[in-house]
């Protein structure tokens, strides 16, 4: 990932903001099953790089939100 504006963000990062991305079209049930499938993907992410579930849920919802800022 050479030249984008952060190397740190990696697949399950961009897969889970794709995700967000989606949300404000999602019914109340979609966002549920998705805000649980957001945090078992935070949890696998976590026991890998030793990060608290929440903080990656927010950096996650962070870039979510900079890029329809952005756009």
């Amino acid at each position: 990932m050479e030249g984008e504006d952060n190397p740190v963000l990696d697949e399950i990062d961009m897969v889970a903001i794709a995700i967000l991305l989606s949300a404000p079209l999602m019914s109340e049930y979609e966002m549920k099953n998705t805000l649980c499938k957001l945090k078992r993907i935070a949890k696998k992410k976590s026991m890998a790089n030793y990060k608290n579930i929440n903080e990656i849920l927010d950096y996650w919802a962070d870039k979510a939100y900079q890029i329809t800022m952005k756009y």
